[in-house]
């Protein structure tokens, strides 16, 4: 383990170190970078899938806990598992922002537009930065882990 991700783990509550560790050995197993930058609350923890190139999760400190953001460019086919998700966490989909591009209108120019995908035969047009934002907890962790390995097949 490196001194990084050494107190970045520090950061992190005792009680999700085996849910961090495992994820971490998972996702280098799977070839994929790992990048840790210091940030206002903590440290933003970046993992980077090997084939794209582009950010497949990150950690964020927030003054309430550890948030975990999926970056789910897959989840048109994942209605199995967003079906399945605790309401808790269907809300936060539910709440999060919904994406301009998708409904027409403009956001940034670097911004490659959000994901559509359905949830409990509804379908959703989100924000890629806000759609799957979770809170790091003994309920989400299990959920999270499965959103991840679909987009890591």
């Amino acid at each position: 383990m490196d001194d990084k991700f050494t107190l970045f783990l520090n950061e992190v509550p005792v009680k999700h170190h085996g849910f961090v560790l495992e994820l971490d050995d998972y996702l280098l197993g799977k070839k994929c970078k790992r990048k840790i930058e210091s940030a206002k609350n903590g440290f933003v923890t970046t993992y980077i899938h090997p084939d794209s190139g582009k950010s497949l999760l990150n950690y964020v400190f927030r003054k309430t806990g550890v948030k975990m953001r999926i970056y789910a460019a897959g989840v048109g086919n994942y209605d199995a598992i967003l079906n399945n998700f605790p309401d808790r966490m269907k809300k936060e989909i539910i709440k999060a922002t919904d994406c301009k591009k998708l409904f027409g209108g403009t956001c940034s120019p670097t911004c490659p537009a959000g994901y559509t995908f359905t949830m409990d035969g509804v379908e959703y047009k989100k924000c890629k930065n806000m759609a799957f934002l979770h809170e790091l907890d003994e309920v989400s962790a299990n959920y999270i882990l499965q959103l991840i390995k679909s987009e890591m097949k």
